[in-house]
Protein backbone atom coordinates (compact mmCIF):
# COMPACT_ATOMS: atom_id res chain seq x y z
CA UNK A 1 0.00 0.00 0.00
CA UNK A 2 2.80 2.44 0.85
CA UNK A 3 4.54 1.85 -2.49
CA UNK A 4 1.25 2.15 -4.37
CA UNK A 5 0.41 5.44 -2.64
CA UNK A 6 3.86 6.90 -3.31
CA UNK A 7 3.75 5.84 -6.97
CA UNK A 8 0.23 7.31 -7.32
CA UNK A 9 1.40 10.65 -5.88
CA UNK A 10 4.54 10.92 -8.02
CA UNK A 11 2.75 9.79 -11.19
CA UNK A 12 -0.08 12.29 -10.72
CA UNK A 13 2.44 15.07 -9.99
CA UNK A 14 4.02 14.30 -13.35
CA UNK A 15 0.62 14.36 -15.06
CA UNK A 16 0.49 10.59 -15.55
CA UNK A 17 -3.05 9.34 -14.91
CA UNK A 18 -3.95 5.64 -15.10
CA UNK A 19 -7.76 5.28 -15.18
CA UNK A 20 -7.49 1.51 -14.60
CA UNK A 21 -6.49 2.20 -10.96
CA UNK A 22 -9.93 3.60 -10.17
CA UNK A 23 -13.29 1.97 -9.47
CA UNK A 24 -15.76 2.64 -12.31
CA UNK A 25 -18.05 4.91 -10.25
CA UNK A 26 -15.14 7.11 -9.14
CA UNK A 27 -13.40 7.01 -12.51
CA UNK A 28 -16.55 8.44 -14.13
CA UNK A 29 -16.13 11.57 -11.96
CA UNK A 30 -12.50 12.08 -12.91
CA UNK A 31 -12.77 14.40 -15.86
CA UNK A 32 -9.63 15.75 -17.49
CA UNK A 33 -10.24 19.03 -15.64
CA UNK A 34 -10.55 17.26 -12.27
CA UNK A 35 -7.29 15.39 -12.85
CA UNK A 36 -5.53 18.62 -13.87
CA UNK A 37 -6.77 20.33 -10.70
CA UNK A 38 -5.47 17.50 -8.54
CA UNK A 39 -2.13 17.53 -10.38
CA UNK A 40 -1.88 21.28 -9.81
CA UNK A 41 -2.67 20.83 -6.12
CA UNK A 42 -0.03 18.11 -5.67
CA UNK A 43 2.56 20.25 -7.44
CA UNK A 44 2.10 23.24 -5.12
CA UNK A 45 4.97 21.96 -3.00
CA UNK A 46 7.21 21.51 -6.08
CA UNK A 47 8.96 18.45 -4.65
CA UNK A 48 8.07 14.79 -4.67
CA UNK A 49 7.70 12.96 -1.39
CA UNK A 50 10.48 10.54 -0.53
CA UNK A 51 8.39 8.19 1.60
CA UNK A 52 4.80 7.19 2.36
CA UNK A 53 3.54 5.85 5.69
CA UNK A 54 0.14 4.35 6.46
CA UNK A 55 -1.08 6.27 9.50
CA UNK A 56 -4.48 4.66 9.86
CA UNK A 57 -6.59 2.01 8.12
CA UNK A 58 -10.20 1.02 8.61
CA UNK A 59 -12.85 -0.90 6.78
CA UNK A 60 -16.46 0.11 6.36
CA UNK A 61 -18.74 -2.12 4.34
CA UNK A 62 -16.97 -3.08 1.13
CA UNK A 63 -14.40 -0.26 1.31
CA UNK A 64 -11.09 0.07 3.06
CA UNK A 65 -9.71 3.50 3.86
CA UNK A 66 -6.05 4.35 4.38
CA UNK A 67 -4.78 7.65 5.70
CA UNK A 68 -1.34 8.04 4.15
CA UNK A 69 1.32 10.50 5.29
CA UNK A 70 3.81 11.55 2.63
CA UNK A 71 7.21 12.73 3.86
CA UNK A 72 9.21 15.27 1.87
CA UNK A 73 13.00 15.64 1.67
CA UNK A 74 13.14 18.75 3.87
CA UNK A 75 10.97 17.17 6.59
CA UNK A 76 7.51 18.49 5.67
CA UNK A 77 4.57 16.11 5.39
CA UNK A 78 1.23 15.83 3.62
CA UNK A 79 -1.67 13.47 4.22
CA UNK A 80 -4.17 11.98 1.81
CA UNK A 81 -7.08 9.65 2.51
CA UNK A 82 -7.55 6.85 -0.04
CA UNK A 83 -10.57 4.58 -0.36
CA UNK A 84 -10.33 1.14 -2.00
CA UNK A 85 -12.94 -1.41 -2.99
CA UNK A 86 -12.59 -5.16 -2.54
CA UNK A 87 -10.94 -5.42 -5.98
CA UNK A 88 -8.20 -2.99 -4.89
CA UNK A 89 -9.48 -0.14 -7.08
CA UNK A 90 -9.44 3.43 -5.78
CA UNK A 91 -12.93 4.59 -4.78
CA UNK A 92 -11.94 8.05 -3.63
CA UNK A 93 -9.07 10.39 -2.80
CA UNK A 94 -9.29 13.23 -0.30
CA UNK A 95 -6.38 15.57 0.35
CA UNK A 96 -6.29 16.15 4.10
CA UNK A 97 -3.29 18.48 4.26
CA UNK A 98 -0.34 19.44 2.11
CA UNK A 99 3.17 20.38 3.09
CA UNK A 100 3.34 24.04 3.90
CA UNK A 101 -0.43 24.34 4.54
Amino acid sequence: MQDLALKWFVDLQAGRFDPTQYAPAYSAQLTEEAVQQMTHLLNRYRASPKQAEIMQSRTSGDQTFHLVKFLYPRGDAASILFGFDTAGKITGVAVRSLAGD
